[in-house]
């Protein structure tokens, strides 16, 4: 007997959203193989019909209803690559309510309104996959989430931003000056930022509470993020740290302490 088929349906088809269905398609056979059971792509939903694209997708997959996509009985799981906060959101509240599982790379609707997302899985007793959103999809969430699970985490640490990064490396190797090297930066950027790169910024993303929330086994939000921001580094800070045979780098340090738990700071 031929095994369920697993149809998919994508929300949106940008940058992103094009390579998923691009690889949907032309690595069916592969992922058939590797989930176990036929992987069958049944819809994209698009803003307009007639945009170009960086995929030809079959004119019978595309449509404008992303709602009527998304209530389908028949599809699980839903790739959110939208962005943003609406309609996302309740597109992926509306996927999730009619027993879809969601896989999304949604920065900004993660770290405004993860909770809510969070919740919605849990009571539909589904799936909320987001690993593509933190960290460029480096597999760290599900290591904490299920190799870690028995193990007692008490600290992480990473790179919140590599757009930030940027700024103080440039500093250090070229000796311009924070506005030179932030101007840069945004020149660089693919796509390039509305706002500055400052830890402010980098906070509002998903990565360091996710992280935090993980590995402590608890809800960080962002009243609990500690934030400091590059703007005030000079070139005498940046010549200092290499008189210490060392660099200026912004990370999100998140630390379970025995009298605060949990405590999550950026940086340090």
């Amino acid at each position: 007997m031929e095994n369920k088929r697993l149809k998919v349906a994508v929300l949106g088809c940008g940058s992103v959203g094009s390579q998923v269905v691009r690889l949907l398609m032309e690595q069916a056979d592969d992922l058939t193989a590797r989930v176990g059971a036929p992987v069958e792509l049944v819809g994209v939903a698009v803003r307009r019909l007639d945009a170009q694209r960086d995929v030809d997708v079959p004119a019978e997959l595309l449509t404008t209803d992303a709602a009527g996509l998304v209530a389908r009985d028949d599809v699980d799981p839903v790739i959110e690559v939208i962005g943003g906060i609406e309609p996302a959101r309740s597109l992926i509240l509306s996927a999730l309510g009619n027993g879809a599982s969601v896989v999304t790379a949604n920065k900004a609707l993660l770290a405004e309104d993860g909770p809510t997302l969070f919740e919605a899985a849990a009571k539909a007793e589904r799936d909320l996959y987001y690993e593509a959103a933190v960290a460029g999809a480096i597999p760290i969430l599900r290591p904490l989430r299920e190799s870690l699970a028995g193990d007692k985490v008490t600290r992480v640490l990473g790179i919140v931003n590599g757009t930030t990064n940027f700024i103080p490396d440039k500093m250090d190797s070229s000796g311009a000056g924070f506005s030179e090297a932030l101007e840069e930066a945004r020149t660089r950027a693919t796509p390039r930022p509305t706002r500055p790169p400052t830890s402010r910024a980098s906070t509002r993303r998903p990565r360091p509470r996710s992280g935090a929330s993980l590995a402590f086994h608890s809800r960080v939000t962002a009243s609990d993020v500690y934030r400091e921001g590059i703007s005030e580094v000079t070139a005498a800070d940046v010549q200092s740290a290499r008189d210490m045979d060392s660099v200026v780098k912004l990370l999100a340090i998140c630390e379970l302490r025995d009298d605060q738990w949990p405590c999550a700071c950026t940086p340090r």
